[in-house]
């Protein structure tokens, strides 16, 4: 028959083992990345935008300086999150009926 035999020698195989091990672990890798770049950038005249497509964030910069246009989503980022409390608002006096 021409059809392969398994390797019997205990080095063969685990030298089999461990090229499995990496080739499946390579697939894994592979699926894991994301379909599309993390970064998405746009341009008109002198001006640019970034766009972060993992969180959101947008940054604006033109040849004198550069702006956050829109922060980023905080359910996909890491750290502290705070309340801002304002200023409790004044309730308005009841309508007085002028009959």
């Amino acid at each position: 028959m021409d059809g392969q035999q398994p390797p019997s020698n205990p080095v063969e195989r685990g030298r089999a083992l461990i090229a499995a091990a990496i080739a499946a672990a390579a697939l894994i890798i592979y699926w894991g990345l994301p379909d599309e770049p993390r970064y998405q950038l746009a341009g008109s005249g002198s001006a640019i935008v970034r766009l972060d497509t993992d969180s959101g964030e947008m940054i604006g910069c033109d040849m004198q300086r550069c702006a956050r246009i829109m922060a980023p989503d905080r359910a996909k980022t890491i750290g502290a999150l705070t309340i801002e409390r304002g200023k409790p608002q004044r309730q308005l006096p009841p309508a007085a009926n002028s009959e």
